[in-house]
């Protein structure tokens, strides 16, 4: 996972561009990536079949895919998912290599992988203004599914 620090700042930078009604609640980039890399490895160790997929450019990481693999038991009331089921936790490409395909690339294997495991659904978490993000994933097949927002509850 250290070697997916630049990936992983990129994207911490890249949130921040696409949301400005959230740069009060912007957490430093070191507290971010500490807090990150260790809920993804915690997540490798106690979630069986959760996988990271990298892209390499030489002997440098531009990419890279972190999927958790979870237990549909429970997911909604009303609607149906496969059990297991997919999250793509991060999706990260650096800057200067994006609209290279390489995401899509990335993506493919990721589905490639899901298909050998028999996973017939992955859930997307994308900042709600990451527009390019969105048309990204809607394009690959991705539909909206649920929304959460946020709201900062004044003390009286």
């Amino acid at each position: 996972m250290d070697d997916l620090e630049s990936l992983w700042r990129s994207l911490h930078d890249h949130h921040d561009g696409v949301s400005p009604h959230l740069r009060d609640r912007k957490r430093p980039y070191e507290r971010s990536w500490e807090s990150r890399r260790q809920s993804e490895r915690a997540l490798l160790k106690s979630e069986p079949g959760s996988f990271v997929l990298a892209a390499q450019n030489d002997d440098r990481y531009i990419a890279y895919a972190f999927v958790r693999i979870r237990s549909g038991a429970g997911f909604a009331a009303t609607w149906t998912i496969s059990d297991p089921y997919a999250e793509l936790y991060t999706l990260s490409v650096l800057p200067e290599c994006r609209r290279q395909l390489i995401g899509s690339a990335l993506m493919d294997a990721v589905e490639a992988r899901l298909r050998k495991l028999r996973i017939a659904d992955m859930i997307i978490g994308v900042v709600a203004t990451n527009v390019a993000a969105i048309e990204f994933y809607e394009r690959r097949g991705a539909a909206p599914f649920d929304s959460r927002l946020s709201q900062r509850v004044q003390p009286s």
